[in-house]
């Protein structure tokens, strides 16, 4: 009987280090199954370039399409001065430059399927220069900066304005000529 006593209080630590060797070697196993997939996708083929043995391959870019170049800069230098002033004046919220209306706000549900496609276009057309957003990545602010400053707001302005507003989101148009101060954005950006 202490024979089985002691069987049982040793079971233990027997059955976790065999359970444990086991289980290292099952992910080992999807990890190399893993890196097996990934090299199959993003391989060079024999064509882009020779494999020699002995030499790491290089990366190679791809040929550039006529038509198409790199950006020398994502944000011209102004919408760089800005970027870093709401950075620094809202530390605890996001910036994120150049996003598209249509991944700010969502239709309604209850919006027809004809008029629901219509405004999905409208959203899609329109983008703004940067969007302010609490650490939960909600959007709580948008932000222009127009080129010109229009006597009255022109049409993508106004379509802007109505639709921010419906959702709550403040939209602030700032002048490229007169851009607020530092210890006076958080109150414009966040309202109070």
């Amino acid at each position: 009987m202490e024979a089985i006593l002691y069987l049982l209080l040793l079971a233990p630590f027997v059955a976790i280090p065999i359970l444990w060797w086991h289980h290292r070697g099952r992910m080992a196993a999807r990890d190399n199954m893993s890196d097996a997939r990934w090299q199959k996708i993003v391989a060079p083929t024999a064509a882009d370039s020779a494999v020699v043995p002995g030499v790491a391959p290089v990366a190679t870019s791809l040929a550039p399409r006529p038509g198409f170049a790199r950006r020398e800069r994502l944000l011209d230098p102004f919408q760089t001065l800005v970027y870093y002033l709401l950075k620094m004046s809202l530390p605890d919220h996001e910036v994120m430059p150049q996003v598209g209306l249509a991944s700010v706000l969502e239709l309604r549900a209850e919006i027809p399927g004809s008029e629901r496609e219509q405004r999905l276009r409208s959203l899609g057309q329109h983008s703004v220069d940067f969007v302010v957003c609490n650490k939960s990545l909600q959007p709580v602010a948008v932000i222009d900066l127009p080129l010109q400053e229009p006597s009255a707001l022109t049409p993508a302005q106004e379509f802007k304005t109505r639709s921010l507003a419906e959702a709550g989101i403040r939209y602030l148009r700032w002048s490229r000529k007169a851009l607020p101060k530092r210890d006076s954005v958080r109150g414009l950006v966040l309202g109070g």
